[in-house]
């Protein structure tokens, strides 16, 4: 039988455990459920948050309202294994992301298989970007290249030869535009300007129709591999290891299902006894 000096000495060292004070007591303290047992370091990876665990944890304490410690165990059996299935939703996107990445060597071999690219016409690195924040560059250049093409047929390789600037003007005004454009640069008139070229007027033409042909050529390049490699990707919509996941989806569900069951026996359990107990002191 307790003495009255020992309840005294009870009731004051029951007044000194009164837990931490401090915030930072208080900070530490409220960790401790991620330090021990089932929820110990070992459950996070390094990418993983602990305190969104903890949040986790919270809610579903919050909703199922554990009783004991055994319920306790049980709800946090159920936190771990909903972690695991966000963790393994993680891991299926990331599985996906990597297989329809282009930098892949095997799906630009699809890409260059699909297309007819042979060596040393190989994709590279500048084939697969993206073209810039889709504001019409591209169209637009390559519009004006076709006009320049267009414009090349029809000059006389005799007028330009001779650097008759009138003609040229005449027959070419797209491509006048643009060396008139070089001449305004240099502080020159078209005609001072054609004078310092290498090769007069006809080699710059040749230049710039060159120029516009490669450019032609690359931008059409670009979009036709573009709307191949969207397919390439479409077709890496599902996980490399589609059956694991599955299996460990399965695995997952059943261990969650159980847990369930078994807090929700132990919450009967309990309710059912404090009614017999209730029912045995009427």
């Amino acid at each position: 039988m307790t003495t009255a000096k020992q309840a005294a000495a009870n009731q004051q060292n029951a007044q000194k455990s009164t837990g931490p004070l401090t915030p930072q007591g208080k900070t530490n303290a409220s960790s401790n459920a991620l330090k021990h047992g089932v929820l110990s370091a070992r459950l996070f990876l390094d990418d993983e948050n602990p305190e969104e665990f903890q949040l986790l944890l919270d809610g579903l304490q919050a909703s199922l309202r554990p009783s004991g410690s055994l319920e306790l165990v049980l709800v946090e059996r159920i936190a771990v294994t909903m972690w695991r299935q966000q963790r393994l939703i993680r891991a299926e996107t990331a599985g996906i992301e990597l297989a329809r990445r282009l930098d892949a060597k095997s799906n630009r071999r699809q890409i260059e298989n699909a297309m007819g690219i042979v060596y040393p016409k190989q994709i590279e690195d500048g084939d697969l970007e993206p073209p810039p924040d889709d504001d019409g560059l591209d169209a637009e250049y390559l519009e004006y290249c076709e006009m320049i093409v267009r414009e090349y047929h029809h000059l006389d390789r005799k007028v330009l030869e001779a650097n008759d600037i009138t003609h040229f003007e005449q027959v070419a005004p797209t491509m006048y535009a643009a060396l008139r454009e070089e001449a305004d640069e240099a502080n020159v008139s078209v005609t001072e300007y054609v004078q310092t070229l290498k090769r007069d007027l006809l080699g710059w033409v040749n230049k710039t129709v060159d120029s516009c042909c490669f450019e032609m050529e690359h931008v059409r390049r670009r979009t036709a591999i573009a709307e191949v490699a969207d397919f390439v990707r479409s077709r890496q919509s599902a996980p490399i290891n589609h059956e694991l996941l599955c299996k460990y989806q399965t695995a997952l569900d059943g261990e969650l299902y159980r847990a369930i069951r078994a807090l929700r026996d132990a919450q009967e359990w309990r309710l059912k006894t404090l009614d017999d107990s209730g029912a045995i002191a009427t």
